[in-house]
């Protein structure tokens, strides 16, 4: 057994990480759209399956994200890669825009970090957006999270 494969469901008071093979496909197609028009049904399956085997294989940990209250399909968060050897891992967060509000941003963020740090033990943990985002930045910043560019975050505890 992989050591990631016992990480989930993972709670928050609001939101449940489980693995995306618990999402309905059509609703992960839905999110990867938005950033990537290309996207098929299949070429959704064929991601959804490369990364449950990342996982089954210590390389990176991403979760689905639904709504506990809603059961509603949230996005996709998590560590990738992810490098428990030495310590780093890269956040990534993509929420459905219905959801890209700061409470909801707060919550996730500040589960991930926590767990990234307390429970993966990485020291060093990087977020990269693809584009300059004000809410995000203002939730990294709060979260001790530094920035040079406003489009690279850092953080060391």
């Amino acid at each position: 057994m992989s050591q990631f494969e016992k990480y989930h469901p993972i709670l928050t008071p609001h939101y449940t990480f489980d693995w995306l093979t618990k999402a309905r496909v059509i609703d992960v197609f839905n999110l990867y759209q938005t950033s990537t028009p290309t996207a098929t049904m299949e070429t959704t399956a064929t991601q959804i399956n490369h990364i449950m085997r990342e996982i089954f294989h210590d390389r990176q940990l991403i979760w689905g994200v639904t709504d506990r209250t809603t059961t509603k399909f949230v996005g996709q968060v998590g560590f990738t890669p992810v490098d428990t050897a030495n310590h780093t891992g890269t956040l990534i967060i993509n929420l459905r825009p219905a959801y890209q509000q700061a409470t909801t941003l707060t919550e996730i963020l500040e589960r991930l970090v926590a767990f990234g740090t307390v429970e993966l033990k990485l020291q060093q943990l990087t977020l990269n957006l693809p584009q300059q985002n004000s809410i995000i930045e203002k939730i990294l910043h709060n979260l001790n999270f530094f920035t040079q560019d406003h489009l690279t975050f850092n953080y060391q505890p």
